[in-house]
């Protein structure tokens, strides 16, 4: 009987390892990517030959096309587990994003920068592949509080680099910038090397184990309540603009809520994710669907910075909270292919939030704004309870 518990302790030690090997390299690769956030529009504008507008159209491009591209990219890299270890695959990205990023500060061409962001994006989909290695260390009952912890990681690696790159590109102009981030991804990849335990390719079983619609249902959910997190900063300006914060103030302002609201959507991830052990994932899925909703709609009652701040902070730690609900469930009963498609919802909300947020104010207002955004995700999360049938 002891020799047995010592086997089985010995085999659970690795595991352990590679969680905190996992979370921590996250953590690291979510910021090294979003080091490059604020200053890369800046360095667009400054190699640029081409007049303001073109310009901008440009910017727009370069920075948007990576999370639109990763939606296809987070498939492809799930699938391919079926005949490489994901060990092996997980390490290989984040080698070609040393690569890339650092070929980033020696271009001065737009349309090649533009291709490097394209391959940038799709290789970016290897966030499928760490998912993929909780999924295959973890027991269904570890699932959803690894996934909230592993969610939470990148959510707090992209609060804290923006400001820390801005402030090295300042420093070391743009060329240094860019390969401090990929010297900072080298060093995630040499970490993993060393810290992760090896893992045989995973194929997928014979048959399907979620219904199509189920699996519709469930990408309809992490899409929009991606959404509810990343629509706000392309609209901020105007929200600031309506709170008659002055010039000087706005992008200070507008840091501290974007802050603000990032930190709760880590700390909602990991939270509701160990609610997970207690309540039914289902009713956990629907109960932050229609919390995050209806918070959203009272957007519309802050009369302030600070108000709306508070409001924000609790309808993001609840839309937050949806993601690794939904993946524990599919997780635990699915294969690398359909994990991958989705993550890859959460990369399509991505690339969809800002320009949904900006088409509706452009024609609208901003209660019009909070009220689809609000009865979108509503509408959504009752589909997906009413869906899972005798599941529940």
């Amino acid at each position: 009987m002891n020799r047995l518990m010592r086997t089985a302790a010995s085999a659970l030690r690795p595991k352990n390892r590679d969680i905190v090997v996992l979370v921590t390299a996250q953590f690291s690769l979510a910021f090294a990517f979003n080091f490059m956030y604020v200053f890369l529009p800046f360095y667009v504008h400054a190699i640029s030959s081409l007049d303001e507008a073109a310009t901008l159209r440009w910017t727009g491009l370069i920075v948007g096309i990576a999370s639109a591209t990763a939606i296809f990219g987070s498939t492809f890299w799930a699938r391919l587990t079926d005949r490489f270890s994901p060990k092996v695959l997980f390490e290989r990205g984040i080698l070609s994003h040393v690569i890339l990023v650092a070929l980033m500060g020696y271009i001065t061409d737009l349309r090649v920068l533009l291709g490097i962001r394209i391959l940038q994006g799709f290789v970016g989909g290897i966030s499928t592949i760490g998912l993929m290695i909780i999924s295959a260390i973890s027991t269904e009952d570890q699932l959803p509080r690894r996934m909230g912890l592993y969610q939470s990681s990148l959510t707090l690696g992209q609060i804290f680099a923006p400001p820390l790159g801005a402030s090295v590109a300042a420093a070391l102009g743009f060329r240094g910038a860019f390969l401090a981030s990929s010297l900072m991804m080298l060093a995630v990849f040499i970490f993993c090397q060393v810290g992760l335990s090896p893992l045989p390719p995973q194929p997928r079983p014979s048959a399907a184990a979620v219904p199509r619609r189920q699996l519709w249902l469930a990408w309809g959910v992490v899409f929009m309540g991606t959404i509810h997190i990343v629509f706000l900063p392309s609209v901020l300006p105007t929200i600031l603009h309506n709170f008659r914060v002055p010039d000087q103030q706005e992008l200070v302002t507008a840091g501290l809520i974007v802050f603000a609201y990032g930190a709760s959507a880590a700390a909602g991830s990991y939270a509701f994710s160990r609610l997970a052990a207690r309540i039914p994932v289902q009713r956990l899925v629907l109960a932050c669907g229609l919390g995050a909703s209806v918070f959203q709609m009272l957007l519309i009652l802050g009369v302030g910075p600070v108000s709306f701040t508070f409001i924000r902070v609790v309808q993001s730690a609840l839309a937050a909270g949806i993601f690794p609900l939904i993946l524990a469930q599919i997780a635990s009963r699915s294969h690398g292919g359909t994990i991958g498609f989705i993550n890859a919802a959460r990369f399509a909300g991505n690339a969809a939030g800002p320009v949904a947020a900006t088409f509706i104010l452009a024609h609208s207002d901003l209660l019009s704004l909070y009220l689809v955004l609000g009865m979108g995700l509503a509408a959504v999360a009752v589909c997906h309870y009413l869906g899972q049938g005798r599941n529940r």
